[in-house]
């Protein structure tokens, strides 16, 4: 076949031309991504080294570039940052095992004060991030305390308990060592040692005899590469038996931030670049690339997906293989048409026989493993307790009625990711719109058993202020709750984001304050038993259609411990709102609950953010800047501007003492939550009753509206209220 050009005689054959126009654009398609050349390492030390990373220039994509180190005794290791040993590199799993440094305090014998060796990296504006499912957060000492905080800035970490008499090898009790799963994929892993548990005190008060060494250690490191040992609490042997006190932990890693739809459509970026690859979605937003099935190789490499000769193998799968591309295939006999046709009918009844058993075996084992979950999470107490409580307005849904509702959790349906779980929106079928919140997994078989009794009494409980829990699904292996969907997003977005701060009036503020600390109250002093919240922030409270308030998100919540030998020994919260008693003592109270709604006080007072890591270091944190000003008689410098009103003066100073007695550092001192929303209550009242004049003073106020000062938290009192389970994830035992 030829192509004739008018008006000449020459001919250009056709494939000449559609072979050239390939080989410029695989020319051009491998100068922008860069594809590794004939000289590029292929192996440093014992690691194979696969594009897309690579050692030296135009031999990596952008975001994988290594190091191939040399010892003095002439042996190569592979690293990458620079300087953290790499072991192996997976491209079907999109993982990478490096070795990281354990971070350490030691106490000093010489300065008699503990020393800290601290390492951490932010894996921020890389392709790489800690796997949330491969690595777990250790903790190794004698009464040592050590944290992080997720990429949510959501504080999380263990206490290993002052009883190394019961330290075992191999065995858990929270007793000299201690882990906690990771919320999820991290990209940072900087580690603190609580000053309140690790200190030269605990040394000195020990005897000469029982204090052999004082140390303490932390990592993220691979879950399945720690074996306790009892050896590692008073010697320096955890450090000894790791190379170069490394531990071995796993990255995830994605090429690209987006999803394969958008990035298939950049031709000169995409990385899926071999005939017979395909693209797979990440769960964090990226993707990755794999070879079709019956090709194995490198999907990032021109022609690296290779045909997998099935044929070769030993044995072959059949007599006479034929390998084709991607596949084999038989040859089939033709020696009685009869026999064949009888064989075939007969092969056929026994295949749907058995299929029909197989199918009829699953179901049955799918139901039994349905109904296994759902008595393990308490889900028979439920139903009990729903019975007979007539007018309960409470569902158990099926997991198959949220699958459909929420188009099979489908990302664009995400209305929020916490520490806690994801949250999704959903629509039954009736048309009524759902939240759906998928719980992180439980790590504790009592956890599992005290969910159905919790939500029993939970799914009794209401108040208007609290976002309602509409039901649950416990058919399935981490409980599913069903909450009423709330439309006008988080009081931090109000606040905060774009359309926020600039329209809100403080009567508004005012207002959305109250019924907050009316729901916080109501759960401290009329609920049955007392609920702590535990995680109290701006982005916490949610807002409907008139922007009332909706107090949400109960994942860190506890029930009020009835002694105080029960107390958390996992410290949750959020950097900015937590409690600094709590996170000295482990211990949560009503009074936490209080210090964080304090700091809710202060956005709505400034319209500020509770912490800001962008800012200078002495303004970071809005509770000490406020309180700082507040000693200093700088109040108004730090009231956001738009709210400033001469006849609401007093009435900002009153909000803002408030304030600052929910921020006293003794949570004894500090007023009951019961006590807050009366005194917002009052000031709500003063803003409504122009006669009465902003610069009284709180008794004067008090008398003018001390008839209807409780009307209305009592009155809410019964309006609809709802709660989920709290998953406390690495609950040690010891400390129960």
């Amino acid at each position: 076949m030829y192509y004739y050009y008018k008006n000449s005689t020459h001919t250009v054959p056709m494939l000449l031309l559609l072979l050239f126009s390939l080989i410029v654009m695989l020319q051009f398609q491998a100068k922008t991504l860069a594809l590794p050349g004939p000289s590029c390492l292929k192996h440093c030390g014992d690691v194979e080294i696969q594009y897309p990373f690579g050692v030296g220039d135009g031999c990596a994509m952008k975001g994988f570039e290594l190091n191939c180190n040399n010892t003095k005794d002439g042996r190569s290791f592979l690293t990458v940052f620079g300087v953290i040993p790499v072991r192996n590199i997976s491209l079907l799993d999109g993982q990478v095992r490096i070795m990281k440094h354990i971070s350490s305090m030691f106490y000093n014998r010489s300065t008699k004060e503990i020393d800290y060796s601290k390492w951490g990296r932010n894996l921020s504006n890389t392709p790489f991030r800690y796997s949330g499912n491969s690595n777990m957060f250790t903790v190794i000492g004698v009464n040592t305390f050590a944290f992080m905080t997720d990429n949510y800035n959501v504080i999380f970490g263990c206490v290993s308990k002052n009883s190394s008499y019961r330290a075992q090898d191999g065995k858990y009790f929270g007793a000299g060592w201690c882990r906690v799963p990771l919320p999820g994929d991290m990209y940072n892993d900087d580690v603190s040692f609580s000053p309140l548990y690790n200190t030269t005190d605990y040394y000195t008060n020990r005897s000469t005899a029982d204090r052999a060494e004082y140390q303490g250690y932390a990592v993220v490191m691979e879950t399945d590469a720690f074996q306790f040992k009892t050896t590692y609490l008073n010697t320096t042997a955890f450090l000894d038996e790791h190379d170069d006190g490394r531990v071995p932990a796993i990255l995830n890693w994605e090429v690209g931030d987006e999803t394969c739809d958008v990035a298939m459509k950049k031709n000169d970026s995409y990385a899926c670049i071999s005939t017979n690859s395909m693209c797979v979605n990440s769960s964090s937003g990226g993707y990755l690339c794999n070879c079709t099935k019956g090709y194995k190789g490198n999907p990032y490499l021109p022609h690296g997906c290779q045909d997998i000769n099935e044929c070769a193998a030993k044995p072959p799968p059949c007599t006479g293989c034929k390998n084709t591309p991607g596949a084999y295939s038989c040859p089939r006999s033709f020696n009685v048409v009869a026999l064949v046709v009888g064989s075939s009918i007969g092969v056929a009844i026994v295949a749907i026989a058995i299929s029909c058993t197989y199918l009829i075996h699953e179901r049955k084992k799918l139901d039994k493993i349905k109904r296994k979950y759902f008595q393990q999470h308490g889900g028979m107490l439920l139903l009990q307790e729903i019975s007979l409580k007539q007018g309960t307005a409470f569902t158990i849904f099926t997991e198959a009625e949220l699958i459909d509702a929420t188009d099979k959790f489908d990302n664009r349906n995400i209305l929020g990711r916490g520490g806690h779980g994801t949250v999704y929106k959903g629509m039954l079928k009736e048309g009524s719109l759902i939240a759906v919140k998928r719980c992180v997994s439980m790590t504790s078989e009592q956890q599992k058993e005290e969910f159905g009794k919790e939500m029993s009494i939970l799914s009794q409980i209401n108040h208007k202020n609290v976002v309602k829990l509409l039901g649950c699904c416990l058919e399935v292996e981490v409980p599913m709750l069903v909450y009423e969907f709330i439309p006008n997003g988080t009081l931090f977005q109000f606040i905060h984001g774009s359309n926020g701060c600039h329209n809100i009036p403080f009567s508004t503020r005012l207002h959305i304050a109250l019924e907050s600390a009316a729901a916080l109250a109501y759960l401290h002093s009329w609920a049955s038993p007392p609920i702590l919240h535990g995680d109290v922030k701006s982005s916490n409270i949610l807002l409907d259609e008139n922007y009332a308030a909706k107090v949400s998100d109960f994942g860190a919540s506890i029930l009020a411990p009835t002694d105080e030998s029960q107390f958390v020994t996992l410290v949750q919260g959020t950097c900015g709102y937590l409690d600094p008693e709590y996170m000295q003592t482990c211990r949560l109270t009503d009074k936490s609950d209080v210090y964080s709604f304090g700091v809710v006080l202060l956005e709505l007072l400034t319209g500020k953010k509770a912490f800001n890591l962008d800012g200078p270091e002495n303004e970071r944190s809005l509770s000490l800047r406020f309180l700082c000003a507040m000693k200093e008689g700088r109040l108004m410098d730090i009231i956001d501007n738009r709210i400033k009103n001469e006849n609401d003066m007093g009435l900002l100073e009153e909000v803002a003492e408030l304030a600052s007695q929910c921020l006293e550092m003794v949570g004894e001192r500090r007023p009951a939550m019961r006590d807050v929303a009366e005194k917002l209550d009052r000031l709500s009242k003063v803003m409504q009753h122009p006669w009465v004049p902003a610069q009284h003073h709180p008794e004067e106020m008090e008398s003018l509206l001390e008839e209807s000062s409780m009307v209305s938290l009592e009155m809410i009192g019964t309006e609809n209220f709802s709660m989920e389970k709290r998953i406390v994830q690495g609950l040690l035992e010891s400390g129960r």
